[in-house]
């Protein structure tokens, strides 16, 4: 057995091959003839010793033929659909729920795939996604039940109206109350919302905006339908503005300000409902 060392050809993002995933016997649960395996582990920690760190940690997904819109770029928690770039080029579908701790020196006795890589920015993609599942945006309770009750589904709007843009879109941002904490009492008692929905700059700026705008429409027209046409003075949630703004242009200032809305948000659904760390 070849020993374990820093000049592993194993790196975070890379695939495992066929041989590699019979051996293992890493089958995915509801897709069996389609299995594909991803590295979730840091470079750094494959490079350490298997004496201090005997796993690695993989994720058993799948071949999809198509993407889905709300689960690419990372805004989804749960499920992230990613591209794999090269001849062996697919889309594959990984589940937050799926990751799977394997032995070193087993994983030693194979070779990653050439014939698909993710890109470097898919890679970045692929982390965002494993980070998101620890690191998720807080919202005030009371703010997320008005948004979403059964009475408006909201978020469910939210989600309608980003889903047929896939990857032009890249996120969907929230500023409540100016970032202020505010305890709302009353449907008259409004919580301030500002809605930033983010685009993609490359590789079409023109499409990617024109998709951000028509789902920047869509939901204002939600909101004002549900929360203001009805007494036609603002109820619940004032949506003070819902605006499409490229990646290439928002400053980091203004992302640090802002919560990502993650489109899989369903913190009370739970009982007793469930709070959600800080993003």
């Amino acid at each position: 057995m070849a020993e374990w060392n820093r000049d592993t050809p194993w790196r975070q993002g890379h695939l495992l091959g066929s041989d590699a995933i019979a051996a293992l016997e890493l089958v995915h649960a509801t897709d069996p003839e389609n299995t594909l395996v991803i590295v979730a582990s840091h470079d750094c920690d494959l490079a350490q010793a298997p004496e201090g760190e005997p796993h690695v940690e993989v994720v058993v997904g799948r071949l999809v033929t198509d993407k889905e819109g709300n689960c690419t770029h990372a805004k989804n928690a749960r499920k992230l659909h990613v591209e794999f770039a090269g001849v062996a080029a697919c889309w594959a579908e990984f589940d937050a729920t799926a990751k799977v701790p394997i032995d070193k020196f087993k994983l030693n006795e194979f070779d990653p795939r050439t014939d698909a890589r993710l890109t470097p920015e898919n890679h970045a993609v692929f982390q965002m996604w494993l980070a998101s599942r620890y690191r998720r945006s807080a919202f005030p309770d009371e703010f997320e039940r008005r948004l979403t009750s059964k009475g408006f589904k909201l978020h469910e709007k939210i989600a309608k109206a980003v889903k047929p843009h896939g990857e032009l879109i890249t996120g969907v941002f929230f500023d409540v109350d100016n970032g202020e904490e505010a305890t709302r009492d009353g449907p008259d008692d409004t919580y301030t919302l500002d809605i930033t929905i983010l685009h993609a700059a490359d590789p079409d700026f023109d499409a990617a905006e024109k998709a951000a705008i028509a789902a920047a429409k869509a939901i204002q027209t939600a909101f004002e339908d549900k929360l203001f046409k009805p007494t036609m003075t603002w109820q619940h949630i004032e949506l003070s503005s819902c605006e499409a703004t490229s990646e290439s242009v928002l400053t980091y200032q203004q992302f640090k300000q802002l919560k990502r809305w993650r489109l899989d948000h369903i913190s009370l659904a739970a009982t007793p409902q469930q709070s959600v760390p800080a993003e």
